[in-house]
């Protein structure tokens, strides 16, 4: 394992690794519920489907990028403009994110052609752009989605930067009321159509994610009150941020107190995924917040599962789903009937070797790349 240097945001770092178990953990057993034979410890599955453990990891990993991103988008004393400081950030955000996504792509194509479901030649063209989505596209993986949304937060913070705004705890406030506005004016259309109404995917999809966007600006905010209480190096909160600081987790640790209230605004409401859906964003929330300020010292494997986490995320399903497969079809008598937790076990434990080595292999040097590349601006630091 590989030496993993301390630093004052070791918290949030750790929580990278934690967010990626709590979606593997999901993802592992709600697939090996589908065998032909119930699994004994189902109640992993249970658990984990009963909270949606793999929303509440979203949520922490969205929540984590509002802390971290706006950060790195900052002027700097070199001679430059804005300009070019935003061409230093999409020249490492690109080769943090696309030569692992990239990989995982290639595997994903691998994986569906060996299930005799291939991907088209179009539909392989899209997704190397990581953008499908937006044109009707499906996603090779399902999890793309989210990267997606990191995608649309990151254009957000260019705009805010280039404009001046980004350090200023006001404008992502602002952006938090933004995405509110966006999240009940979609939930009030929805309540005053006709029930009837066919509704596009993107438009379905439209609150949800304008609320973690919102988390995204709230993980921000939470980075400017945590460098004011830390080294006074943000600009303070006024009154009216400060509220909606604060409101915001409150806000959404209340939803599920609010589902009924939805379910009698918008009948054609599903009410479990509703429930689900409040009760995971809350715990989410709840857990970044909770951790992030008093989780002191993570383990060094906290630490390093933090540092491997996007491979974690990107490839897990590469190495749970042929298992589920062998398991099912047969190719694993000695699997054959083995109780839920073994099935999790091997798949947590393979996930964890193949995001080691495409973290190692492909993640390490291309992250190098990119700052070598940053740095032919004149701003990158050495």
């Amino acid at each position: 394992m590989q030496a993993v240097t301390k630093s004052r945001f070791d918290p949030i770092d750790a929580l990278r690794g934690l967010a990626a178990l709590l979606v593997v953990w999901l993802h592992v057993t709600e697939t090996f519920m589908q065998l032909p034979v119930r699994p004994a410890g189902a109640w992993l599955y249970e658990v984990a489907a009963s909270v949606d453990t793999g929303r509440i990891g979203v949520v922490l990993f969205f929540a984590i990028s509002g802390f971290v991103i706006p950060s790195s988008l900052r002027p700097t004393t070199a001679p430059g403009t804005a300009a070019q400081a935003l061409r230093v950030f999409a020249v490492r955000r690109f080769w943090r994110l696309f030569p692992a996504y990239w990989v995982s792509l290639a595997g994903a194509a691998v994986m569906a052609w060996w299930l005799q479901a291939p991907l088209s030649w179009a539909a392989l063209a899209a997704n190397v752009t990581m953008l499908q989505g937006w044109w009707g596209v499906p996603d090779a993986l399902g999890l793309y989605w989210s990267l997606r949304l990191e995608l649309v937060f990151y254009l957000l913070c260019a705009a805010l930067f280039y404009a001046g705004l980004l350090r200023r705890p006001s404008a992502l406030a602002g952006a938090i009321v933004a995405c509110a506005v966006v999240v009940l004016g979609a939930v009030a259309a929805k309540a005053l159509a006709a029930p009837d109404t066919v509704w596009p995917e993107a438009w379905v999809f439209l609150p949800l994610y304008s609320l973690f966007i919102a988390t995204m600006f709230w993980g921000a905010l939470f980075r400017c009150w945590h460098d004011q209480r830390t080294s006074g190096t943000a600009p303070a909160f006024s009154r009216g941020v400060r509220l909606l600081f604060w409101l915001f987790p409150l806000g959404i640790g209340l939803g599920p107190l609010c589902v009924p209230l939805l379910l009698h605004w918008v009948p054609s409401a599903p009410a479990a995924p509703l429930w689900k859906m409040t009760i995971a964003q809350a715990l989410g929330v709840g857990l970044f917040i909770w951790l992030a300020l008093y989780w002191r010292q993570p383990s060094r494997l906290w630490l390093w599962l933090g540092a491997i986490s996007y491979s974690l995320y990107l490839f897990h399903p590469l190495v749970f789903y042929p298992l589920f497969v062998a398991v099912r079809d047969g190719y694993l008598p000695a699997l054959a009937n083995a109780p839920m937790a073994v099935y999790l076990l091997l798949s947590v434990l393979g996930s964890v070797a193949l995001a080691a080595a495409v973290y190692y292999g492909v993640e390490q040097p291309t992250m190098r790349l990119g700052r070598r590349s940053a740095r032919h601006e004149g701003l990158a630091p050495s």
